[in-house]
């Protein structure tokens, strides 16, 4: 899953991409609502492809592509959003501590937009969250491999339970 291609489709769904429906009335509440989820996604799936990508390589092949998926598979939403909270408190790493933030805040947005019905997104709202987490993103994307690394260990090797 390319998580840029994912927030060009959010950006098109809320009618912020060039080949944007006009006319009143857009975009649709629906449509708004996807692109909020679908910014979620793009972060969601960033980080899984960092995670393999810095532990098995990114061009995989032959046995090694099974292990890349399972990589990019482990993590759940729910421990994505927990494990990165845990290490933003150790990390100083200002990319890492806002990555971690953004992620929290959209996936919130994200089951807003999912399970709340009552929940309405204005156009310029939206913008500014998918905004904010492609800057989000990019400037994680950007760190180096051996700090991508340390975190992938982190979210996929951290035990939930207490000892």
């Amino acid at each position: 899953m390319n998580w840029q291609h994912l927030f060009d489709a959010a950006k098109s769904l809320a009618g912020l991409a060039n080949d944007a429906p006009a006319g009143p009335g857009r975009p649709r509440q629906v449509m708004l609502q996807r692109a909020v989820s679908t910014a979620y996604y793009a972060m969601f799936h960033a980080l899984c492809g960092s995670n393999s990508d810095t532990l098995i390589g990114t061009v995989p092949i032959g046995p090694d592509i099974g292990l890349w998926l399972k990589i990019y598979r482990t993590l759940g939403h729910r421990e994505a959003k927990d494990r990165l909270a845990s290490y933003r408190q150790q990390n100083p790493v200002l990319d890492i501590q806002n990555f971690a933030s953004v992620f929290s805040s959209t996936q919130e947005q994200r089951h807003n937009a999912d399970y709340n019905p009552r929940r309405s997104f204005s156009r310029s709202e939206v913008d500014r969250l998918i905004a904010r987490a492609e800057a989000a993103t990019v400037a994680f994307r950007k760190l180096t491999a051996q700090q991508r690394r340390a975190l992938a260990t982190h979210l996929l090797l951290v035990s939930d339970r207490s000892r």
